[in-house]
């Protein structure tokens, strides 16, 4: 049979129908000062039947559909009006207790307001009488509102009978006293609430309403007029919210756990990884303590050590000695005997050549030998003599006449070098007054080209330089405290008076900007700073004044860089400090008090100043603005001149340094001049013809005898070997002096050595002394040890040992120093554990001590009691959530199998139904986590589970996205209340099947194009599952407890007559009862499947009257009116 075939009208609801309706149905509604239902009560009488509200629009219609749904649902979920396409808080649960109807203006331009029907004082009541017939129960609903206040939320009150109520029966004759209706109705065996969720809870008991949701599909159902997204709509209306919270908070809970027990491991593990560098270091130093002692004890003992070797040395070459004196002592007795002989001979000899002239002979040698020496000496003094005159301009001594003429000029040659040396170092020193001076300006401007290159400001680069330290130590940005000058310049306009403004506010220029929130630790890091230079700061308020400047003023040529957060503060400083008259002329100036020259002359108070140390155009100087490309190319150009004149001062003082050399060579030869008493202690040549002289008469004498001859040669071999064997003799004496000279030292030695070693004896404690040995061959080197060279090797390895024992003390220090870090550093980050601990040497054993307890106890016990808190309860919190949250999913798919048997039943089209299909998401976030969840209890079940960090890790970020991390609290629970939510595991889709065979016909995931009453099919049919699944009828006897009515506003009245009639067949296979409100224009639509009819009307505006008719009451008086 077709769906049209089947439409049921009036005529169809017969009384056996009548008995056999299901459910709680409402079957009266009474409304007391609601709205515009104003003073007496309302009552609309449906009788558990299908009913029609209408009306014309803004009769007030929808102010009863709110009524109603204010009964059944809290207000913060109601938008009130939706139905009739009002918007948001357009109506709110004040405006219908104080019966807003219009609004007013009290007067010309004044705000309109609201104009209410009630004051404060009044109460409204809203009471609806459900009636159970197959039960023949009654349930008596009602809500009280009375507003104490203009605006705000009205106060209310909640009560449910069980039977009929009416208000003139129940909420009248109390006055005022609220209390006192609350306990009369309490004695009348009313439940009454003050609180919706208790008063709701009651009532869904009594229906036997068990879905959370069901309420929230009633409300919905009174202004929907199409499903345009299926999973949206499934979600919302036929799946229950899970509540996730408490498994969620369990969950958190166990990790907490996990975590102090994790936290505890990486705590034992952190003092472990800071208590090994103390047991390391403590180790090192002690075995480089021990070191230190050993070479300390060898360093003691290297004196006794080498004192020792030198006995034993000096002992055995005394006893070398002794023996080759008895051998020196027989060879010193031959060599005298041969000497005294050879002497007798040459006496012989001498007298025989004497006896025969050889006297005269012997004088001139002698003569001419001391001749000899003179004439050299003669020689040098000339040659040093004659050089020294050339050079002073003066002649070679040839005579006694030249030698005069020398001395007499000599005095005025030293005053003409002595005034030519003090002319030149005059000059010497102005030329380098002038290199310093240009050395100075050089560096000065290179360094301030390079401070400038690395900016755009023009401010000096010492004090770029200070800021920059400044910044630094109080970690402040630099742009956040710029100079003044960085943020002014002189107007283009204004370029003439440049260099006034540039000397007037040159100090204002370089002052640091402060702000409040800098100030403390600016004005902190300069009180404790030696600046070495002059710094001016400002302190820059939070709301500076600013003042504008007056025309043609210092402060008026000045511009402000765009931008800047302190303009407000400069325009305030300018205009207050700097509002000088700049002035063309004198008379000008002499008029205003503060003023200024184009030439920089500068007047304010009665003091008047003009600074012309520096010229008013050198913009070398200059300091203001924020382009210093102009400084730069000038400052270029002022280095190249410095360089230029260093350049010059530098050749200059070379050239008289040259010169001065000169001089001072010059004027030591006069020394060498002056130093010549006479010229006879030059004239060598008179010396020279002496000596000829004589060596003429000796050979004269020498030619006049042979036997003077052979005599001579006889004694000059004599004297030879005489001269050698006195040389032998000498030579031995002097080896037998030294001999006895080294005996005798060498006694001594002995015996010193011996005092030595008894005051300090040699000792060997520990086998130390075999390492002096190894010390001293390396001493050696490729050399043997003698008692001579004892002292020496013993300083090499003293100085050796010095360095070793220098080397140890300073790693042992080092050692120590980071011991005591490494022990400062865990007393200061573990405060408990180290209590009583110092951080010093001495405490060394106390800290390893610790150190073991980790090792050995704790650490193991911290790491097994993770492992435990991980695998059998977190991780089994995780698994059980899992779990659960599978299991929900199971649900949701038997769910829809169950809603699909509804489906089932109800023909779609002729031969075909509809079947809700479920999908697995393809959302991103919902999969991931679907995945992040299974990875953390992957291989937990069962497995020989051992202690994972990464488990951990994985774990935390899971939890702690479910706690919400630092910053994205917001996202995360968000996150949570999207993945947790198993609703959102699946997207759903409507498949139109043929029942017969389960083919498929159409398959749609919302009603995207399809006709407007295709749409409202839809809609009805998937909205008759959601109530018959909500409401718990989709099976089971008639007389079940369940909840039956429906409200629809409006829905039916627009859509196609088709739509419509399929859709009352469908809610009446379902025994709902039907409340539709629609216009009076859209009656014809509905009334054929209505039994009661309420028409409202509202002519004055600010009061609706309700007018209760059968359907065959107002057929009848349409046709009246029609005839």
């Amino acid at each position: 049979m077709s769906t049209q075939a089947g439409l049921f009208s009036l005529d169809d609801l017969t009384e056996d129908d009548a008995g056999t309706r299901p459910g709680f149905r409402l079957h009266r509604l009474e409304l007391l000062n609601w709205g515009t239902f104003n003073k007496s009560v309302r009552t609309f009488r449906l009788d558990g039947e299908n009913s029609l509200l209408t009306g014309d629009i803004g009769s007030g219609k929808s102010t009863v559909v709110d009524a109603i749904t204010t009964l059944l649902l809290p207000a913060n979920k109601i938008e009130y009006n939706k139905a009739a396409g009002a918007q948001k808080k357009e109506r709110s649960l004040m405006s219908y207790v104080r019966g807003f109807h219009k609004s007013a203006r009290s007067g010309i331009g004044d705000t309109s307001r609201p104009v209410a029907l009630r004051g404060p004082g009044s109460f409204s009541v809203v009471l609806g009488v459900f009636h159970n017939a197959a039960l023949e129960k009654t349930v008596t609903l009602a809500i009280t509102l009375w507003a104490t206040q203009e605006a705000g939320q009205p106060t209310r009150f909640y009560s449910i009978a069980e039977g009929e109520q009416s208000i003139k029966s129940g909420f009248s004759d109390f006055g005022t006293d609220m209390a006192k209706l609350k306990r009369r109705l309490r004695n009348d065996g009313v439940a009454v609430f003050d609180v919706f969720e208790k008063y709701a809870a009651a009532f869904k008991r009594h229906f036997g309403i068990g879905s959370a949701q069901a309420m929230d599909l009633f409300h919905r159902t009174v202004s929907m007029k199409q499903v345009e997204n299926i999973t949206h709509f499934v979600r919302t209306n036929m799946l229950e919210e899970d509540d996730v919270d408490t498994r969620i908070k369990n969950l958190l809970h166990h990790f907490d756990d996990l975590k102090k027990a994790h936290d505890a491991v990486l705590r034992a593990k952190d003092q472990i990884r800071m208590l090994e560098p103390v047991r390391d270091n403590a180790a090192r130093h002690q075995a480089l303590t021990t070191d230190y002692k050993h070479a300390h004890v060898q360093r003691e003992q290297l004196s006794p050590w080498f004192t020792t070797k030198k006995l034993e040395l000096s002992e055995a070459h005394l006893q070398e000695l002794e023996r080759a004196a008895v051998r020196v002592a027989a060879e010193q007795n031959a060599l005298t005997a041969e000497v005294g002989g050879l002497t007798r001979e040459l006496a012989d000899l001498r007298d025989d050549i004497r006896n025969s002239g050889g006297g005269r002979i012997a004088a001139i040698d002698g003569e001419l030998a001391r001749l000899a020496i003179e004439s050299g000496a003669q020689r040098e003094r000339y040659k040093s003599y004659s050089e020294a005159a050339t050079v002073l301009g003066l002649f070679e001594p040839e005579d006694q006449v030249v030698f005069d003429a020398n001395a007499a000029a000599l005095p005025g040659v030293e005053k003409h070098l002595g005034e030519a040396n003090t002319q030149l170092q005059g000059q010497r020193t102005a030329l380098d007054r002038l290199r310093s001076e240009a050395s100075e300006q050089a560096g000065d401007h290179k360094s301030e080209l390079k401070s400038l290159l690395n900016r755009q400001n023009l401010l000096p680069g010492w004090l770029v330089a200070l800021r920059q330290k400044l910044c630094a130590g109080t970690g402040i940005a630099e742009s956040e405290l710029p100079f003044a000058g960085e943020l002014l310049r002189v107007r283009e306009s204004e370029a003439a008076w440049e260099g006034a403004a540039e000397r007037t506010l040159h100090g204002f220029a370089l002052s640091l900007l402060v702000t409040d929130v800098h100030y403390p630790a600016v004005s902190d890091w300069v009180d404790s700073h030696n600046l070495r230079a002059r710094l001016v700061y400002l302190k820059v308020g939070a709301n500076p004044t600013p003042r504008h400047a007056a025309a043609n003023t210092l402060a008026g040529k000045i511009g402000i860089k765009p931008g800047t957060s302190f303009r407000e503060f400069l325009l305030d400083e300018l205009g207050r400090r700097f509002d000088h008259q700049c002035c063309e002329t004198m008379a000008d100036f002499r008029r205003y008090p503060k003023a200024l020259t184009i030439n920089g002359q500068l007047k304010g108070g009665g003091r008047h100043e003009k600074d012309d140390r520096k010229e008013l155009t050198d913009r070398s100087s200059y300091v203001l603005g924020w382009d210093n490309h102009d400084k730069i190319a000038r400052l270029r150009s002022a280095l190249e001149e410095a360089e230029g004149r260093l350049r010059t001062a530098t050749d200059g003082l070379g050239r008289i340094d040259s010169q001065l050399g000169n001089l001072g060579r010059q004027q030591r030869l006069i020394g060498t001049v002056t130093a010549v008493a006479s010229f006879a202690s030059l004239d060598w040549h008179a010396t020279a013809r002496t000596m000829a002289d004589l060596a003429q008469e000796k050979t004269a004498l020498e030619s006049s005898s042979d036997i003077l001859r052979e005599l001579t040669e006889r004694e000059t071999a004599t004297n030879t070997r005489l001269a050698k064997a006195n040389d032998k003799l000498s030579a031995l004496e002097r080896r037998i002096g030294s001999h006895e000279a080294e005996s005798k030292a060498l006694a001594e030695q002995i015996a010193d050595c011996r005092d030595l070693l008894a005051q300090a004896p040699l000792t060997d404690d520990a086998g130390l002394l075999a390492g002096l040995g190894t010390l001293a061959r390396a001493a050696l080197e490729s050399e043997e040890l003698t008692y001579k060279n004892t002292a020496k090797i013993e300083s090499k390895v003293r100085e050796k040992l010095q360095a070793a024992l220098d080397a140890l003390q300073l790693r042992a220090g080092r050692a120590a120093e980071t011991t005591i870090r490494f022990m400062t550093d865990f007393r200061n980050k573990y405060p408990a554990e180290s209590t009583e601990l110092d951080a010093t040497l001495e405490a060394a054993g106390e800290f390893n001590t610790i150190l073991q307890q980790l090792v050995d106890n704790d650490l193991p016990r911290f790491a097994a009691k993770f492992k435990e808190s991980l695998t059998q309860n977190t991780i089994h919190e995780i698994v059980a959530f899992n779990a659960f949250l599978d299991s929900r999913r199971q649900d949701i798919v038997s769910r829809i199998g169950e809603i699909n048997e509804s489906l089932a039943r109800i023909e779609y089209n002729p031969g075909r139904h509809i079947q809700l299909e479920p999908q697995a998401t393809s959302d991103a976030e919902v999969r991931e986590f679907g995945s992040e969840l299974r990875a953390c209890s992957e291989g937990t079940i069962g497995a020989a589970e051992q202690y994972s960090e990464q488990k951990f890790l994985q774990v935390e970020a899971l939890v702690e996205r479910f706690r919400g991390r630092p910053g994205l609290t917001n996202l995360d629970e968000r996150w949570t209340a999207k993945v947790t939510d198993v609703r959102n595991w699946f997207t759903f889709s409507a498949s139109e099947k043929w029942t017969e065979t389960g083919e498929e016909h159409e398959h749609f995931t919302d009603s995207g194009g399809k006709s407007g009453g295709q749409k409202e099919k839809l809609a009805y049919t998937i909205l008759a599952a959601a109530l018959a699944f909500q409401f718990g009828i989709a099976a089971g006897p008639a007389n079940q407890r369940s909840f039956r009515f429906v409200v629809i506003d409006e829905a039916f009245g627009r859509g196609s007559d088709e739509s419509a009639k399929y859709g009352l067949e469908l809610f009446k296979r379902l025994k709902l009862q039907l409340l539709i409100v629609t216009p009076l224009q859209k009656i014809h639509v509905i009334e054929p499947f209505v039994a009661n009819v309420g028409f409202v009307a509202n002519e004055s505006g600010d009061d609706s009257q309700l007018r209760n008719m059968t359907i065959h009451e107002y057929r009848a008086e349409r046709d009246r009116r029609g005839s």
